[in-house]
């Protein structure tokens, strides 16, 4: 993307290591110390860019891993359907059984460790309000207590295989269920993208019960940090699940800047709630951002991905009102920002 007015001039330069823009990278270079209005012309730049030229390539690797799991119809014999019931019982399944019954297992150096007497450890989690029921459910192969960092998690409706779910968790699943306005079966879980000292992102996937198949119908944030020195920006955000008919989140979010002096200062510190309507035709759901403080671009924002201009660009009237406001600390700290961000663009 080509932003005006990003040539740099003969302004004040300095050797230092900083972290470029939308990069993970350190390396050292020559590092320029713009004027105040050269960084209210690059604000102005990005201001005025169209920010849904962001939208496809930061949903991607999100919504592939929504739509990407495999879809099933295997239909169990009522011999391998009862002895599948009686693995709930011992939370252990014989592997010649398990691979009669689940299709496409894959058995990796991980899950061959799991193996006890030729026998897989399984977990078994009931979605009927009687689980003697068997009518919708699941079962994860082998540990998923957070001594395997991911797992195949396969979906029943009844004595057919409808789905099979690879999820990374990293520390745990977490299948939870409820149901939604017209009586449908949502389950949902959370994915792990990234973990680390001062850097996570987790995500909720949510999908439902369709007759006999399992469809992609929402993926959201539930918890995304990055801290510095992995960002020139550090922020947080974090939902809660607060009702689900219909289903309603909190986010509670903040970002901050750093000064010259390395502080953090406080640019966005807020929260807000965020109901998400069911289509009924399109059968997903849908966020209602009216009269909300998030909307989905911004929520794009928190993403770890390529989104800083982004970032400056959905909340460009804020920069504006910041830097006419009388709060000299805050003020340098965004132009700092933007200082750190003019010399990462200008290095790629």
């Amino acid at each position: 993307m080509v932003l005006l007015g990003l040539t740099a001039c003969s302004n004040r330069t300095d050797n230092k290591q900083i972290l470029s823009a939308d990069n993970d990278t350190t390396h050292t270079v020559q590092t320029v110390q713009y004027s105040a209005k050269e960084l209210t012309s690059l604000l102005d730049s990005i201001g005025s860019l169209n920010p849904n030229n962001w939208t496809e390539k930061l949903t991607f690797i999100v919504d592939s891993t929504l739509n990407n799991q495999i879809k099933l119809n295997n239909k169990l014999s009522l011999t391998d359907f009862q002895k599948l019931k009686l693995t709930v019982k011992s939370s252990e399944i014989d592997l010649e059984l398990a691979k009669k019954i689940f299709p496409q297992l894959e058995i990796d150096s991980s899950l061959a460790a799991n193996l006890k007497n030729n026998k897989l450890p399984v977990s078994f989690y009931s979605f009927d309000s009687n689980q003697k029921d068997f009518n919708e459910f699941a079962i994860s192969i082998g540990d998923d207590g957070g001594l395997s960092w991911s797992n195949d998690i396969y979906f029943f409706k009844s004595d057919k295989v409808i789905a099979k779910h690879k999820i990374f968790h990293r520390y745990g699943l977490e299948l939870k269920n409820f149901k939604n306005e017209i009586n449908e079966t949502v389950i949902y879980y959370k994915v792990n993208y990234e973990s680390g000292t001062g850097i996570w992102w987790h995500q909720f996937n949510f999908y439902r019960y369709d007759n006999d198949e399992l469809i992609p119908t929402l993926t959201e944030i539930e918890n995304i940090n990055l801290q510095y020195p992995w960002s020139i920006r550090t922020y947080w955000i974090e939902s809660t699940i607060l009702e689900t008919k219909p289903l309603k989140l909190k986010f509670v979010f903040n970002n901050q800047f750093l000064d010259t002096l390395g502080n953090q200062i406080d640019f966005i510190n807020d929260s807000t709630e965020v109901k998400y309507k069911f289509d009924t035709n399109k059968k997903i759901y849908e966020p209602e951002f009216t009269d909300t403080k998030l909307n989905r671009l911004k929520l794009l924002t928190y993403f770890h991905a390529d989104n800083e201009l982004l970032f400056v660009n959905i909340n460009y009237e804020l920069f504006k009102k910041e830097l006419n406001n009388n709060d000299t600390v805050k003020r340098l700290a965004i132009l700092n920002y933007l200082n750190e961000l003019k010399n990462g663009l200008n290095t790629q």
